[in-house]
């Protein structure tokens, strides 16, 4: 994970782009993760993190979900948070998680989202696969910079390696 987040800090770093994030079913796992690198400040602009959905909309700004059950929450929320983070750390990148734990530790569903100057580049419900309740937070963490590597930057396999690879189709 640290080679990945490094990854991740470079590219950033190399295209002059920073992130933000907002969180609270991860407690702060995904500010740990990404400021666990050399001079985080280079890439990453800090984040919030707030014990649930209405405390973290009330600090990014965003209309809160009147939820009368946990289960209400959603992705549109999310993507709203994602996008008032990047706009409050003025960051071209915005990640949110936005979610929660029941009374009795089992994790509801929850929901991730990541911008990239202001347009969605992923959004989607999250559901635990880890069979401790404690491994949830940085399982989802974990998992949602995984799909940011995967979204800023491509697989080799996927660029030609040689001028030869280039104009075969063209002989």
């Amino acid at each position: 994970m640290k080679t990945l987040i490094k990854s991740i800090k470079d590219y950033c770093t190399h295209n002059y782009e920073s992130i933000a994030v907002a969180e609270n079913v991860t407690s702060g796992c995904l500010q740990m993760l990404l400021g666990n690198v050399p001079n985080p400040n280079d890439y990453f602009q800090g984040g919030i993190t707030a014990m649930g959905n209405e405390n973290l909309s009330s600090l990014l700004g965003v209309q809160a979900l009147n939820c009368t059950n946990k289960t209400d929450l959603n992705l549109s929320l999310t993507i709203d948070m994602a996008k008032a983070v990047a706009k409050k750390f003025n960051s071209d990148i915005g990640i949110a998680i936005n979610g929660c734990n029941s009374h009795d530790g089992k994790f509801n569903p929850s929901f991730a989202a990541i911008v990239r100057f202001n347009k969605v580049i992923y959004a989607e419900k999250l559901l635990p696969r880890a069979q401790a309740s404690s491994a949830v937070p940085i399982e989802y963490a974990q998992r949602v910079i995984n799909i940011l590597a995967e979204k800023l930057m491509p697989k080799e396999e996927e660029f030609a390696c040689t001028t030869a690879e280039i104009f075969e189709p063209l002989s």
